[in-house]
């Protein structure tokens, strides 16, 4: 394990361990173990330095100020506040993923999608800059007596194809990508104002239902025919976040999932008549999970008698604690993350009177450190009081007690999506809440994706299947049959839109995944290949040959690829290259003549 290596899992370990050892402590070693990985660099490997085509989101940040700042400090403390200041951003960019390709001056070059891909990098771009703004504002009030005037950032981002791996010399090459896209986001940086973040169609595209934009003129840039459209990103969308799913007017019935449907409609019927239980669907993203809970949500709703409630793991919030807990309690407790801390205080003792009214002033103060709320001197001191194991245990049973309470209204369902993506603090409070299973009041639904050998979720799952006395319904997603995604095809855009070639094509590069699918028809549709008539039918305009990968599955099958060794994914570039089925001797013979010779 490298040195990076290790600071890392420090930071990872103490993240988890926040609440039993408290912010305090936890922050300040944080802070000091970020400090050091300055001096150990992302190792890249000679594999990412050899070169590959990858969709990368591009990020330039310009700090403005540090000019004036030149003219009336000494150059030491100037280039101390400097370093002060890129520290700050820099861990607003490590904790969405990204990587730190350069500094330049007083500018921040960043990538998101490179070395290592996600699924969702142009949103964790955009979230990294607006956290970076408030990071600036931060540093601008902790030196207000040294800096001459506040600093300012400005942004330019981009998403699209680049080249990335080693550039430079025989002697020295640095990571880097290079490429049209990476001029675009350069440019759009140029263009923006002190506190402006712009960003280019493509990124704006990716993410609009997950921020406020506003758009502008399109601009003329410097190597482009024509005008560029800019769009401003103004703030996220309240809540925690989603999925960019599905189509705005098109649905379709549910398609080739009525076997596990009905495996569903009878754990529910059974959790109706007071049988608790546990209920765990896996499948790969995009596959049907969501969907198939919603389907279920609406068959409960029938009934009037049962409460849903979901909470969501994100994917960069992995080592966040509680972080799922905290989005399922503002769900149950009806708190909005929009309000101010004052209101959601009320709410929350309305919600405690309403829920437990002879325990909530009891209750209140770990739910209140549980979901970030100031509390007050006594609070503190009370919670400061306990040992890191006794509070944890505090936690644990505040929650727990909610849950009850809550299901003793009405029968409750939990929801928790994602859960590949969970923190260690709430799987081990989901952990927990199992045994309340055993009431009757209360169905808990895990949705994940399908576990890695090792993993988190994978431990977490080995875990319930020993600790729990219930015989939990596990439901594995499969691909969709070509029978089967040609009928969904069917539904989305009618029976008659398409012909058949293209069905095929289609239903072929989808390979039985509905959101593949969903994203190829967004495609066509973006590209103008179909179109809209005037009576809401669809049709296609001209003709096509090939489909190509749309963007928004670029990060998704991209971040499956980076996570295989170095010789399994040049074996699978390599492939990728000879075609969709050949013989596994061409294959060997290609990489037999790449095999590096000898002397």
């Amino acid at each position: 394990m490298t040195n990076r290596e290790r600071i890392e899992q420090a930071i990872a370990a103490l993240t988890a361990q926040k609440v039993e050892l408290g912010d305090a402590i936890v922050e300040t070693s944080i802070a000091a173990l970020r400090q050091q990985l300055a001096f150990y660099p992302s190792p890249i490997s000679s594999f990412a330095m050899r070169g590959e085509r990858r969709q990368v989101t591009v990020m330039f940040a310009d700090i403005s100020g540090f000019t004036a700042m030149s003219e009336k400090l000494d150059p030491e403390e100037v280039r101390t506040l400097i370093n002060a200041c890129f520290e700050l951003l820099g861990q607003a960019i490590d904790r969405y993923g990204g990587h730190i390709d350069k500094f330049i001056g007083d500018e921040i070059m960043a990538l998101f999608g490179a070395p290592v891909a996600h699924e969702n990098d142009p949103e964790r771009a955009l979230r990294a800059a607006l956290e970076m703004m408030d990071a600036l504002a931060e540093f601008n009030h902790h030196h207000a007596g040294k800096i001459p005037k506040p600093l300012a950032l400005h942004f330019g981002l981009n998403t699209g194809l680049a080249i990335a791996g080693g550039i430079g010399t025989r002697q020295r090459q640095d990571y880097s990508v290079m490429g049209d896209t990476v001029n675009l986001a350069a440019r759009l940086e140029d263009l923006s104002e002190a506190g402006e973040i712009l960003v280019a169609e493509t990124t704006y595209r990716l993410t609009a239902p997950l921020f406020e934009f506003e758009p502008l003129q399109p601009v003329k840039v410097k190597g482009k025919e024509q005008p560029v459209k800019v769009f401003r990103l103004l703030r996220a969308k309240t809540g925690l976040g989603g999925q960019v799913r599905g189509i705005e007017g098109l649905s379709s019935p549910l398609v080739g999932r009525e076997v596990e449907l009905d495996r569903l409609k009878t754990a529910l019927a059974r959790f109706e008549t007071g049988h608790g239980g546990l209920i765990s669907i896996t499948g790969e993203a995009g596959i049907g999970k969501s969907r198939l809970i919603h389907e279920l949500e609406l068959i409960g709703a029938r009934s009037g008698t049962t409460r849903w409630v979901t909470g969501r793991a994100l994917s960069y919030g992995e080592n966040a604690p509680y972080l799922v807990v905290r989005d399922i309690l503002r769900n149950l407790l009806g708190l909005h993350v929009d309000f101010s801390p004052a209101h959601i205080i009320s709410d929350l003792r309305a919600a405690l009177d309403q829920l437990v009214p002879h325990q909530s002033s009891e209750i209140y103060p770990y739910l209140a450190y549980l979901l970030d709320l100031p509390l007050d001197e006594e609070a503190s001191r009370r919670l400061k009081d306990q040992t890191g194991e006794a509070l944890q245990r505090q936690l644990l049973s505040a929650v727990q007690r909610i849950v009850l309470a809550a299901g003793q209204q009405s029968p409750l369902v939990m929801v928790w999506e994602d859960l590949q993506w969970a923190d260690p603090s709430s799987l081990r409070l989901l952990e927990n809440l199992v045994a309340a299973t055993q009431t009757g009041m209360l169905l808990l639904v895990l949705v994940y994706r399908r576990p890695v050998s090792g993993s988190r979720i994978w431990n977490f799952q080995a875990t319930l299947a020993t600790a729990s006395d219930l015989s939990p319904v596990i439901i594995e997603l499969l691909p969709l049959e070509a029978g089967q995604s040609q009928a969904l095809l069917d539904h989305l855009l009618g029976p008659e839109t398409l012909p058949e070639p293209l069905k095929r094509l289609i239903v072929t590069k989808a390979e039985g995944n509905p959101f593949y699918l969903e994203e190829v028809i967004r495609s066509l549709i973006n590209s103008g290949t179909i179109v809209a008539a005037d009576d809401g039918r669809w049709q296609v305009i001209g003709s096509l040959g090939e489909i190509t990968l749309p963007d928004t599955l670029q990060g998704v099958i991209m971040s499956r690829i980076d996570q295989l060794d170095s010789a399994s994914k040049r074996v699978l570039q390599i492939a990728s290259i000879i075609g969709r089925n050949f013989s596994y001797k061409i294959l060997a013979q290609v990489l037999e003549s790449l095999a590096p010779k000898s002397d």
